[in-house]
């Protein structure tokens, strides 16, 4: 038996739920608030539009000792972050290393 996990046969699948869409800010504030410092700093740094329109959507942000990976769901958006914000975003969360990962469809071939 085949499953169906968007409810295609006409009925539900209830172990599947939309959540809604959370700011990178927010997301990042409940799940890795050591994030929250870095991201506070870049926010200064950057332009209010340019924030929202860059970092807000990130799927994720990882950080380790002294590297940062920012997982973009968009390629424009990975191109701009390292094209004009790559100096910033190593000041504000004090490293040395950075990955972006942009990719298509999404950000699907990120993971």
């Amino acid at each position: 038996m085949a499953e169906d996990f968007v409810g295609v046969s006409g009925s539900l699948n209830d172990k599947l739920f939309e959540v809604p869409f959370e700011a990178l800010e927010v997301r990042m504030a409940k799940e890795k608030p050591q994030l929250v410092p870095g991201l506070t700093a870049l926010k200064k740094a950057m332009s209010a539009p340019a924030f929202e329109r860059l970092i807000s959507p990130l799927l994720n942000i990882n950080l380790g000792d002294d590297a940062l990976l920012l997982v973009a769901g968009d390629e424009r958006v990975r191109t701009e972050l390292i094209g004009k914000y790559l100096p910033v975003i190593k000041a504000a969360f004090n490293v040395s290393n950075i990955r972006v990962v942009g990719g298509a469809r999404n950000g699907l071939d990120a993971y």
